[in-house]
């Protein structure tokens, strides 16, 4: 099992378990309505079939969900990882609980998994992006080291509607960044 420890986090793949704790999370629609493929409002039923896509994701290393977790009391606080795109491109996305932002932890978890791909996957090229109006979202991003490359368009599921979001590249082409965005679709087309 991959589990990766930094110095006041650990990730680890998401479990069954977890959903309870997901779907409380999710309750504030801040959180989904800043993420590309999440529902509003958000169920313990959504949760359980993110996890067991998870599961999958990770059999077959096509993307590497962490679940964050504090590590003074273990409490579960959001998700961060990488989804291959192309070739040998991966996008980087993470959430944390409201009451969790604005402390670091984002920026902590996020460096700490492109680490990992780096150094586990043999991953060295990332894109990611954040809806235009989220703009906490890109300082993360640029502490980091992503740079912004522009805009795309994309369709987000919690607000049933397509919206502007920036795009970032680490390593990566523009074109890429800038075309993954189309990967979020309403259903049905």
């Amino acid at each position: 099992m991959a589990e990766i420890i930094s110095e006041r986090l650990v990730l680890r793949p998401p479990a069954a378990g977890d959903a309870a704790m997901i779907t409380q999370l999710m309750q504030d629609r801040d959180l989904p309505w800043n993420l590309g493929r999440a529902p509003w409002p958000y169920t313990r039923t959504d949760a359980e079939e993110w996890l067991a896509l998870s599961a999958t994701q990770w059999a077959a290393g096509t993307e590497f969900p962490f679940i964050i977790r504090l590590r003074a009391d273990d409490e579960i606080i959001g998700s961060c990882g990488i989804t291959h795109v192309t070739q040998d491109v991966w996008e980087m996305g993470y959430w944390l609980g409201k009451a969790f932002w604005g402390k670091g932890y984002v920026t902590e978890a996020a460096r700490s998994v492109l680490d990992w791909a780096r150094r586990e996957k043999g991953c060295s090229r990332f894109i990611s992006g954040h809806i235009e109006d989220n703009p906490a979202s890109g300082r993360v991003l640029q502490k980091l080291g992503f740079e912004p490359v522009g805009k795309a368009t994309h369709y987000v599921r919690a607000r049933d509607c397509e919206v502007t979001a920036d795009r970032y590249v680490m390593n990566a082409p523009a074109e890429i960044a800038l075309g993954a965005a189309s990967h979020y679709k309403r259903p049905g087309t």
